[in-house]
């Protein structure tokens, strides 16, 4: 949703943002930077929707906490750098972001970043009337404008150094959510040639060529959250076959990616996860999944397939 926004503000058209941006120093110290909860306190421990999960053809790029009527709260001080609503003329950036806002952070010339602010029902006054933020400053009021599921604010950082998305958990106070427990994994599924079919593989199956085969991974915070996973690494008879890691996503060659360079495609299929194509030539598959604090499901998996 927010592509074509960042690729415009970020210099493919020439901006003078862009020619000041140029100048900052690629690292990024993650350490160092903490922002935090952007919402109110008394609102902790809600998120629905994590960084990096699947929406069907693109990576989820922040996470999103559920509520209506929820004051925003500058996680950082910074400035007004950008804020479209949901009447804006046809063709405004980002789509789908209803009234939405990005504030600019920068502590020195090394370290710039970008929130952003979707699906509000309103903007405080500091930020109509663009007056420097401080932390802790109202921004507005969540509500449900543009393309949304239901009353939530969709929140990411953005690296305009690196043209990455990061993953806000990274760079937040971890007080404010809770998670105490490990992903779990359900049924596999494959994409065949004319229809996906889910299998259960603890039983026999048949594999007559060489399908994607897919894993239904989920995390849970304390409860029946349903959040994407972290991270998850797959061995094939013992051999590493995939590994992906949901810190953040880039845009290199005309597409967002992860840092190891997997495409959305080549992780999901829906909210599967790959299990690569090998595995019809596996006798064994293990697979590991963190979340973000750390709680790791792990299984392995003796396979009996039938190849003909």
């Amino acid at each position: 949703m927010l592509q074509r926004f960042f690729l415009n503000t970020l210099g493919l058209h020439k901006t003078g943002l862009i020619s000041l941006l140029f100048f900052y120093s690629f690292a990024l110290n993650a350490q160092n930077i903490v922002y935090e909860w952007p919402a109110e306190k008394n609102k902790k421990n809600q998120i629905s929707s994590t960084f990096g999960e699947s929406r069907t053809d693109h990576f989820h790029n922040g996470i999103d906490l559920p509520g209506k009527g929820t004051k925003i709260l500058a996680p950082r001080e910074g400035r007004v750098l950008y804020r479209v609503t949901e009447n804006s003329a046809a063709g405004e950036m980002p789509f789908g972001g209803g009234n939405m806002l990005v504030l600019e952070h920068t502590s020195n010339e090394a370290n710039t970043h970008w929130t952003g602010y979707m699906h509000l029902t309103s903007f405080s006054d500091a930020v109509l009337e663009n007056k420097p933020i401080s932390t802790g400053d109202k921004l507005g009021i969540t509500g449900d404008t543009g393309h949304s599921g239901g009353p939530h604010l969709h929140f990411f950082i953005f690296n305009p150094i690196e043209r990455a998305m990061v993953n806000p958990l990274l760079l937040m106070n971890d007080l404010y959510y809770e998670d105490t427990k490990p992903p779990t994994a359900k049924e596999w599924g494959v994409l065949l040639e004319d229809k996906f079919a889910t299998i259960n593989p603890e039983k026999p199956f048949r594999l007559s060529a060489d399908f994607p085969v897919y894993i239904f991974l989920q995390d849970h915070g304390k409860g029946g959250e349903r959040w994407g996973v972290f991270e998850y690494k797959v061995l094939l008879d013992g051999k590493e076959a995939l590994k992906a890691t949901f810190d953040r996503t880039f845009f290199k060659d005309g597409e967002w990616k992860l840092s190891n360079g997997y495409k959305f495609e080549d992780i999901f299929y829906r909210n599967y996860y790959s299990l690569t194509a090998g595995v019809r030539r596996s006798k064994e598959v293990f697979v590991e999944a963190k979340d973000i604090k750390g709680n790791t499901f792990t299984k392995k998996y003796a396979l009996q397939i039938q190849q003909n």
